[in-house]
């Protein structure tokens, strides 16, 4: 048997769900329906309710299935009648069944709870037609419909198994934390090219931006001016106006063509389970690295993708920050454990020279004057100004060098862009450096301290599949 075919036979083991699973999830999946009906249905303006997404397909991921009950509304219900419907019935459908719920954001507020160990969701959509979406969850029963008219055993399979190839990679989701795939573009990805072992090689040769429309409804020059700034277009089937891949970046894209190349060129079962660190000590990780880092707590009750939409704002303010002040950041990430963020950053230094260079505008300028003037009256000037080629110049003396001390600046005056949201709690927040205790900050809690690990081995995901076997 050839060495790809028993690979992708023990992956399918690894995401092929057992019979018990089965078993449970369809159990629940009754079990919800039943009580949704008994407590939608007595409502007006109910015309429907369905099991949709993965578990209606026969596509989840083993261990990873979530139950989506859609109630479909009538338009004249209108959106706080149907956000005001859910919200109270759907807590009562999750208690009823001995769960536990909270509240979910999307297009619209939801129910997302637990019942038997598996993850459920009740949505409100309305019963809309094609083309005449009222909110964006609409579309999904015209998803599902779509998808299983076109599934065989062997489609299903497939896209169990590039789905556990994504997780694998970590590619897998289109929240904003991941900035990644779907499970319906994944499902898209594979029934267009025909199977997993299609789609993994067509995409290993891709270059952005990337275009596929299974309907062929659009040109390619007609998708760049609706989707300009999307390193990968895949247009909706159901809704032609819609980009199903708008949430991939395009880090995460150029992650999975390489993931795709690195398989192709030498597949293994590790691509189907998630990577090991190296296992380093970190002391010896650390070494002269130049590390910055801001540890705050935030509140959960916050909806993830905009707590993450907040954090991944504040992420890069400070980075442009760092950068207009001098400093060379040569990546940053942040992660969330609980109610704890953390934003990372590797600088080329963390102190600037004592002394910097203004350059002035050209001796023409009418404000070349001013910038003398200026230069002259400063007490921490260090030489100049003087002339070179056609513009002014000037040396003064830093007020402050050490990015620690200049960040705590920027937060207490206000200079530097964080979200709203988190700002109080940035000011609250503890700013550590390589040299000041972060490490051994974050090494007192085994996650901080795996995801610590991984920033300073600084490898891709799909390359750390490969370099085991190097």
């Amino acid at each position: 048997m050839p060495l790809i075919t028993e690979i992708l036979a023990e992956a399918s083991t690894l995401v092929e769900p057992d019979e018990r699973e089965r078993r449970l999830v369809s159990e629940t999946a009754k079990r919800l329906l039943s009580v949704c009906r008994d407590e939608f249905q007595q409502l007006e303006g109910v015309v429907d309710i369905s099991v949709e997404g993965s578990v209606a397909k026969d596509t989840w991921v083993k261990g990873k299935a979530e139950v989506d009950i859609f109630i479909h509304f009538k338009p004249e219900v209108g959106r706080q009648g149907l956000e005001a419907a859910v919200l109270s019935a759907g807590g009562r459908v999750i208690e009823r069944l001995s769960g536990r719920h909270w509240l979910r954001y999307a297009s619209h507020p939801y129910v997302e709870g637990e019942v038997s160990g598996i993850r459920v969701n009740i949505v409100g959509c309305f019963k809309a037609e094609p083309g005449r979406w009222i909110s964006a969850v609409d579309r999904t029963p015209y998803h599902t419909a779509f998808v299983n008219s076109r599934l065989t055993p062997e489609l299903r399979r497939d896209i169990r198994l590039f789905k556990g190839f994504l997780i694998g990679c970590g590619l897998y989701g289109a929240e904003i934390r991941v900035e990644g795939f779907s499970g319906y573009l994944s499902e898209l990805l594979v029934l267009s090219h025909g199977g997993f072992l299609e789609t993994v090689r067509r995409a290993s040769s891709w270059r952005m931006p990337v275009f596929i429309d299974m309907a062929g409804r659009l040109r390619l020059e007609e998708a760049l001016k609706l989707f300009p700034k999307a390193p990968l277009i895949f247009n909706d089937p159901v809704d032609p106006s819609r980009n199903v891949a708008a949430a991939v970046s395009e880090s995460k894209l150029a992650e999975f063509i390489l993931a795709c190349k690195i398989f192709n060129s030498s597949p293994s079962l590790s691509f189907f389970q998630p990577p090991k660190p190296w296992g380093k000590e970190l002391a010896a990780d650390v070494g002269s690295r130049n590390l910055l880092g801001i540890a705050f707590t935030v509140e959960r009750r916050q909806p993830p993708d905009i707590l993450w939409g907040e954090i991944k704002h504040t992420l890069r303010g400070f980075a442009r920050r760092l950068e207009k002040e001098g400093f060379q950041v040569y990546r940053c990430d942040a992660w969330q454990l609980s109610d704890e963020v953390v934003l990372l950053y590797e600088l080329s230094s963390l102190s600037l020279p004592e002394n910097v260079l203004k350059v002035g505008p050209p001796v023409w300028m009418d404000n070349s004057l001013e910038f003398i003037e200026k230069t002259m009256s400063r007490p921490n000037r260090v030489a100049g100004p003087w002339v070179e080629g056609e513009r002014l110049y000037s040396i003064v003396r830093r007020d402050e060098s050490s990015a620690e001390q200049l960040l705590r600046s920027w937060i207490k005056r206000r200079e530097v862009a964080i979200s709203k949201e988190l700002l109080n709690s940035v000011e609250r927040g503890e700013i550590l450096t390589s040299r000041t205790g972060l490490v051994e900050r974050l090494s007192r809690d085994k996650g901080h301290e795996a995801l610590l690990r991984e920033f300073l081995e600084g490898i891709a995901t799909p390359i750390r599949h490969w370099i085991k076997r190097c």
